[in-house]
C-alpha cells in the first residue's frame, strides 16, 4: 500500500466547553502554500472581529478600549501570527513534510448570556493522504517551493 498526499484540509473552529462548537469555515488547498495563505486570511478575519483596530470598521472610537498586555487577547495573537511571515514559512515546510499545523488562542468571553465562559479559537491545516493498494496511481506530491 502507498500513501499519496492528495490535498491540505484547512479549517477554522470555535470551541467552548460550556456552549458547544462552531465550524466557521473550511478550505481544500491544493498545496501547503495555498493552505497557509488561507490560514493567514482567516487569522486576519478573526483578529478584526475579536480585536478591531480603532478607525477601522463600523465601530466608533468611543466603544473600543485598550486591553491590558497580560489579559487574554485572541485577536492580538491571530493578528501577530498573520504578520509573522518567517514562522508561516516554517509551517509551510511542516505541511509539506506531511504534518499538521495549527494556530490557537482563547480566553474568557460571553456566549448566550454565559459570562466568563472559556472560548477557544483554532485555525488548522493537515495534509490529506489517500491510500492505494497498488501503486498504479502513485505519484510523488509536487508542491510549489516552500
Amino acid at each position: 500500500m502507498a500513501d499519496v498526499v492528495d490535498c491540505v484540509w484547512c479549517q477554522s473552529i470555535v470551541r467552548s466547553p460550556d456552549a458547544g462548537e462552531w465550524f466557521l469555515g473550511g478550505y481544500q488547498a491544493a498545496s501547503p502554500r495555498l493552505a497557509v495563505r488561507w490560514l493567514r486570511g482567516q487569522a486576519a478575519r478573526l483578529a478584526n472581529a475579536l480585536d478591531p483596530q480603532p478607525g477601522c470598521g463600523s465601530l466608533p472610537h468611543g466603544c473600543l478600549r485598550e486591553v491590558s498586555a497580560n489579559a487574554p487577547n485572541p485577536g492580538r495573537i491571530f493578528r501577530e501570527w498573520a504578520e509573522d511571515f518567517p514562522h508561516q514559512e516554517k509551517q509551510m515546510q511542516t505541511l509539506a513534510g506531511g504534518h499538521l499545523v495549527s494556530i490557537n488562542a482563547g480566553g474568557p468571553d460571553r456566549i448566550f448570556g454565559l459570562s466568563g465562559t472559556d472560548v477557544f479559537y483554532s485555525l488548522s491545516a493537515r495534509p490529506v493522504s489517500v491510500t492505494f493498494v497498488t501503486n498504479w496511481r502513485l505519484r510523488t506530491p509536487r508542491f510549489a517551493a516552500a
